[in-house]
């Protein structure tokens, strides 16, 4: 399989669990709240934050596909929106979740009168089968326990009448706060993963300048070929590739690999670590600093 080929399947993934959960979560909202169901609201929550899951998800596929690479640095504002947008939309959630939380314990204290009925079993049971024929293997497992947790509590709360036992209608609410829990754990992973993201972003092209320039004043190298540079926080990485002259010993090229090394980290305080690679310069590409024309035309071993 290709690599276009795996990001389109991950791709396809991350869709099908964005717009599988977002069709749940509104079933599942639109069931609880004409049935009262307190348990299926909350489902219908810890759906929405699997939807919010599977938007970041597919953010980063989308970005690793267009840049070539799982970890490529991703440019400051569109890192810093990504995750704001990550972040809103669990702290949302979570609120939602604090909501139906808070409904719940209330109805408990207050007491619960009947149940939600049966429309609201069918609806935790049609939603899981859905999940487990169409969605992928990692979606299932995060929904396995609230389904659980969501069919226990409807369906003990339907069996209350024609079972005449009006404590089981408690358990609608008391499983929706085990929901809520979920829904919480989820939100927060969901945050953290947008926020590691932007924290491992591209800085500023104005920030590569100087860097770059720092590099190509070290005796030996002659061009700098690339340069990532990545924010952790408040520290720095860097990942650079360097072209030296093809005639000098290997020794001689990860010596200048070292002096660069060790400049940047001690010219900018920031950079905590830096990873030098060497390559042969190619004198068929157009003029660059630092290279000796002249040089070409000396007799090595390999002449």
């Amino acid at each position: 399989m290709t690599a276009n080929q795996r990001y389109a399947k991950a791709e396809s993934a991350a869709w099908t669990g964005l717009l599988g959960n977002v069709c749940i979560a509104a079933v599942k909202g639109g069931i609880g709240a004409q049935t009262g169901s307190k348990a299926l609201l909350a489902d219908a929550c810890r759906s929405a934050s699997d939807a919010a899951s599977s938007f970041v998800s597919l953010t980063g596929i989308r970005r690793s596909r267009r840049l070539g690479a799982p970890d490529a640095p991703v440019p400051a504002l569109q890192g810093k929106t990504e995750a704001a947008s990550g972040v809103m939309a669990s702290i949302l959630l979570m609120i939602v979740g604090l909501e139906i939380g808070i409904s719940a314990i209330k109805s408990i204290a207050d007491g619960v009168d009947k149940g939600p009925g049966w429309p609201a079993v069918t609806t935790v049971v049609l939603a899981f089968v859905i999940k487990e024929l169409f969605f992928p293997i990692k979606e299932r497992r995060t929904d396995f326990y609230a389904s659980l947790a969501a069919l226990v509590g409807t369906g003990a709360a339907a069996l209350g009448k024609p079972l005449d036992l009006p404590v089981l209608y408690y358990f609608d609410p008391a499983s929706s706060l085990i929901i809520v829990v979920i829904v919480f754990s989820s939100g927060y992973r969901v945050a953290s993963a947008s926020v590691l993201k932007s924290h491992s972003s591209e800085i500023e092209p104005a920030d590569l300048n100087e860097f770059k320039a720092a590099i190509q004043r070290i005796e030996g190298v002659i061009a700098v070929e690339e340069l990532r540079v990545r924010e952790h926080g408040h520290y720095v990485v860097g990942d650079i590739v360097i072209s030296v002259n093809p005639r000098i010993s290997v020794l001689e090229g990860n010596e200048i690999a070292k002096r660069v090394k060790y400049f940047l980290m001690k010219r900018f305080s920031h950079v905590t670590d830096v990873s030098v690679h060497v390559e042969p310069y190619d004198p068929g590409y157009p003029y660059k600093s630092n290279h000796d024309p002249n040089q070409d035309h000396i007799p090595t071993l390999l002449q």
